[in-house]
This record gives C-alpha cells, structure tokens and sequence, in this order.
C-alpha cells in the first residue's frame, strides 16, 4: 500500500480508533484495579452534599475556558508549531478527521472519555502514585500521561493536551480531594471540543 493511502485511512479512522481506546482502557481499569482493592465508580467520587454545586459550577467554568482558549489559541499555535517546526501529524489533519464520522467521535469523546480518562488519570494513577511520589512528581507523570494518549493528534497536542489540561486538573484533583470538578469540566471542554469539530 502507498504511504500516502495508509496516511489518508489512518486519518479517516481516526474516530474509530478513539473508540476502540477508551473501550480497551475502561477494560483495563476495570480488570486492573481490582487488584489494588480499588472501585473506579467508588473511589474518587465521594464529597460533602454541599461542595457538589460548587464542583459541578467550577467544572462548567474550567471546561468552558479550557474550551475556549484551545479553540481561539491552542488549536491556532498547534498549527503554527506543526507549520513551522513539523511535526508526525500534518498541520490541521486530525480535525477535519474526526468530523467524518460524527456519532462514533460523539460516543468516544464525549460520553467515553471524561470518565474512562478522569477515572485512569485523575483518579487510580493520582492515587497510586501519590504513594510513591510528592505532589509536584505526581502531577507531572500523570499530565504526562495524559498528554500521550492524545499521541493521535501529534507531537504539539500532546504537549498542549499535558499542560493545558493535564496539570490543572491534576491540581484541582488534589485541592478539591474528588473527581466532580474534573469530570464535569472535561465533560464540558469535549462537548464544546465536539460542537465546534462538527461545525468544520
């Protein structure tokens, strides 16, 4: 097969792709976490009944600015950096990709990723790492992480996927002590994420 007809089936596979990430991770989060005595629909989750609001209000607003600030400058300078640097993904490829097949991107993305993704991440890694490691270290490795599983997008959206959502998530994890907030903003940047790769 040309490499150029590999490239162009890869990227109009992308969200199949995605899909079929989450589904393997939600089952390796289910079956791995069993052995740390850990439940990723438990643990995590628990808060006072007060906090919830306030959780779920500082969530609508992180997601939102998140959201915003990737669209009008992230997604832009991703571009630039891919234009004038390179990169393994040709600038503005993985976007126009994942509009093809909507509904399988829908499911992948917006109602797969904020709790497979928080629940890995922000919530078993954090947890079983803050063990081993201070705050500062638990914080890098995990938006580390957070940002490769993004490898789909290229090597300047995992950088920016890491630093600009990774760490501050992983830092409202450990100020707040519960998932809501998180959740609920990585719930409403991929939905905001997902309005405008569909209007493309």
């Amino acid at each position: 097969m040309d490499q150029s007809v590999i490239t162009e089936h890869m990227n109009s596979n992308i969200p199949f792709i995605l899909l079929f990430a989450q589904i393997m991770m939600l089952v390796y989060l289910l079956a791995s976490t069993r052995k740390y005595g850990f439940n990723i629909f438990k643990n995590g989750w628990k808060t006072c009944k007060s906090k919830i609001p306030i959780d779920v209000i500082g969530g609508i607003v992180t997601g939102s600015v998140i959201a915003i600030t990737y669209i009008y400058f992230l997604s832009p300078m991703q571009h630039i950096l891919q234009m004038h640097i390179g990169d393994y993904v040709p600038a503005g490829e993985a976007m126009t990709s994942l509009g093809k097949h909507t509904m399988v991107f829908f499911i992948a993305n917006v109602i797969l990723a904020p709790f497979v993704e928080e629940s890995l991440y922000r919530n078993f890694a954090m947890t079983i790492f803050l063990k081993e490691y201070s705050k500062l270290k638990t914080v890098v490795i995990t938006s580390a992480m957070f940002g490769l599983m993004h490898w789909l997008g290229g090597f300047w959206y995992i950088m920016l996927t890491g630093l600009f959502v990774g760490v501050p998530l992983a830092i409202i994890v450990l100020k707040r002590g519960n998932l809501i907030w998180v959740f609920t903003a990585h719930l409403v940047l991929n939905s905001i994420e997902f309005i405008h790769i569909s209007s493309l």
